[in-house]
C-alpha cells in the first residue's frame, strides 16, 4: 500500500500547531505563526485558484494580508521547492504535483479557515486586478501646471475598443480617476456609447 506523501506539520498536546522558533514580525491577526501551515498555504493557493499562482503573486497576498513573516514565507518556499512538493515553472508559475495533491486537499482542514479563506480571495482579487491592467492600458502625459492628460485605452492593442483622454488638475484627483476605471473599466464604455447614441 503506498504511503500518502508528507506535507510538513505537527500537533502539541493541546492539539494547537506550534513552532517556538517561528519569526512573527509582519503577522497580522489572524495570521499564521506556524511555517508548516504557511508551506500548506503555499500549496493549497497553488492548487486550488482558477488562474496560475506566481511567486511574485504569493508574496505580494502574504504581505498585504499579513498572513505570514517574510522570511519565514521564503523559507518555506523554498523549502517546498526543494521537498519537490510545489514545482516551479519558467515563467514563475507555481503547481502542486500530482503525488500531493490529494494530501493538500486532506490536510487544509488543518488550516485556520479564516486565513485561508483571507488569502485565497485576496489572490483572487489581485489577480484579477492584473487582468484588468493588461486589458485596459492607462497613459499619463504630466503638464506644468501640475496636472496630467491621462488615455484611457480599453482592449487588447491588437483589438482595441475605445480610446479616451481627459486632462486631471491634480495627482490626487488623477489617482482616484485611475482607481475607478481599473474597478469597473466596462462602465466607462457604457457611459460614452450610452451618451453618444441618446
Amino acid at each position: 500500500m503506498r504511503r500518502r506523501p508528507r506535507i510538513w506539520i505537527w500537533k502539541g498536546i493541546d492539539g494547537i500547531i506550534k513552532d517556538d522558533g517561528f519569526l512573527s514580525a509582519g503577522v497580522a491577526p489572524g495570521g499564521l505563526y506556524n511555517r508548516e501551515q504557511v508551506r500548506l498555504l503555499l500549496c493549497v493557493l497553488a492548487r486550488r485558484l482558477a488562474q496560475p499562482l506566481t511567486t511574485a503573486l504569493a508574496e505580494q497576498v502574504f504581505a498585504q494580508e499579513g498572513l505570514a513573516n517574510y522570511f519565514e514565507f521564503h523559507a518555506a518556499l523554498q523549502e517546498l521547492l526543494q521537498a519537490g512538493q510545489l514545482r516551479l515553472n519558467p515563467s514563475g508559475e507555481l503547481s502542486v504535483p500530482a503525488a500531493f495533491v490529494n494530501a493538500v486537499e486532506e490536510l487544509s482542514r488543518e488550516l485556520p479557515r479564516k486565513a485561508c479563506d483571507r488569502a485565497v480571495h485576496a489572490t483572487e482579487r489581485l489577480q484579477e486586478e492584473s487582468r484588468r491592467e493588461r486589458e485596459n492600458h492607462i497613459t499619463v502625459y504630466p503638464t506644468a501646471d501640475g496636472g496630467c492628460y491621462m488615455t484611457f485605452h480599453q482592449g487588447e492593442h491588437t483589438d482595441m475598443l475605445m480610446s479616451v483622454t481627459l486632462y486631471l488638475p491634480d495627482r490626487e484627483q488623477a489617482a482616484r480617476v485611475r482607481a475607478n476605471f481599473l474597478a469597473d473599466p466596462g462602465r466607462l464604455y457604457g457611459a460614452v456609447l450610452g451618451a453618444l447614441e441618446g
